[in-house]
């Protein structure tokens, strides 16, 4: 609720010195499952965490692995080392922070993102 908040006080400033205002909505498909954990790991040791916490986040985002049963045959068992859990606590913080260098490129134009749905406005 908070970032269509903030949204449609964007809009609505951008509206008191123009004509009119395009928003692109983007919803990006999957993103959840593209976050590869060795770059979002980069990226969250730039922030400012205290030891304990990178550290927990390490552990959360290693050593899982997983297998498919198909008609009684099992694959064998791989490491997963990409996406983030959608419906978890941590799940769009994380997406949050892999697509914080998503930066507007034009002067004046502005962006609003929670979790994997960004507005350009």
């Amino acid at each position: 609720m908070a970032a269509l908040i903030h949204l449609l006080q964007v809009i609505t400033s951008m509206l008191a010195n123009n004509e009119y205002v395009i928003v692109l909505c983007l919803d990006f498909s999957k993103a959840f499952d593209t976050v590869r954990h060795h770059t979002l790991m980069e990226k969250m040791a730039q922030l400012d965490l205290p030891d304990q916490v990178y550290n927990w986040l390490v552990a959360f985002f290693t050593g899982h692995t997983h297998c498919t049963l198909h008609h009684g045959d099992m694959s064998a068992f791989l490491a997963i080392n990409a996406s983030i859990i959608q419906g978890s606590a941590i799940g769009p913080p994380s997406y949050v922070v892999n697509a914080a260098d998503f930066k507007v490129a034009v002067t004046g134009n502005a962006m609003v993102k929670f979790a994997d749905d960004t507005y350009i406005v």
